[in-house]
């Protein structure tokens, strides 16, 4: 499942979804210099990432999709674990943990979105 030739090696690794080889995203997620930036095409086998203009702005699907599930999976860390937690402490702590993680979202839901559209191809390189 998470071989190399598989969609979630290449989510995983921030790899272009075509070679499996070159990289998709220029740094890390939570360096805030370069936050967002990306290859135009993949250094490898040239492939070019962004479609056509805005192409990327279905990623915000993705995005709103993992912060749902990650709200999901709070409400029921809260429910079970801390079951007496007052409604404004959940809040407070949901809003903490989606700024945390935004940036990894965001990171993690271009190269889905860009997954869905790409198939790999071994001889690509």
């Amino acid at each position: 499942m998470f071989k190399k030739g598989s969609k979630v090696y290449s989510i995983i690794n921030n790899k272009c979804p075509q070679c499996h080889e070159g990289s998709f995203h220029l740094s890390h997620p939570y360096n805030f210099k370069a936050f967002g930036d990306k290859h135009d095409i993949c250094p490898v086998c040239a492939l070019k990432f962004e479609k056509e203009p805005g192409f990327f702005y279905g990623s915000l699907y993705i995005t709103y999709a993992f912060g749902v599930g990650i709200f999901v999976a709070w409400w029921i860390i809260k429910t079970v674990i801390f079951p007496a937690m007052s409604v404004d402490a959940m809040v407070l702590w949901m809003i903490a943990i989606q700024t945390v993680i935004s940036p990894m979202n965001l990171y993690y839901a271009k190269l889905f979105w860009l997954n869905i559209f790409v198939q790999y191809n071994p001889q690509a390189n």
